[in-house]
């Protein structure tokens, strides 16, 4: 039996009745990450990208980057209807467990070559 590959896809999430793009399904939950029209959610800037929702409008859509987790009931159950001949697998926007940070503690290389400022004595 072949592993089939998750085909990404935007739903509406029951909680804020708004679209929330899914990435991943880990059993019963999907991994997903909100959908918004405002450029910085707590504080950090969004993923921009051109609205692909038929009832999106022409308003640029953001993503926030912060990935949650949430059980597949609180989705709708259908998927949502994205304009013709539009890719929704973006890329650019990976699982949190695929991605690595260059300044991770885990890195083998980033606690060489550490400088550290020697005390002054005061007089």
């Amino acid at each position: 039996m072949k592993n089939k590959i998750f085909e990404r896809h935007f739903r509406i999430y029951f909680r804020n009745g708004h679209p929330a793009y899914i990435v991943d399904e880990e059993g019963n939950k999907y991994i997903f990450h909100r959908v918004t029209h405002s450029k910085t959610s707590g504080g950090k800037k969004n993923w921009k990208k051109k609205n692909p929702l038929v009832s999106g409008g022409d308003k640029p859509m953001y993503i926030v980057k912060q990935e949650q987790k949430d059980s597949k009931n609180r989705f709708s159950s259908r998927k949502l209807e994205i304009r013709q001949n539009v890719d929704v697998s973006y890329p650019d926007i990976k699982k949190a467990g695929d991605l690595q940070t260059s300044n991770s503690r885990n890195n083998s290389e980033s606690g060489k070559n550490i400088k550290t400022k020697k005390n002054k004595k005061c007089k």
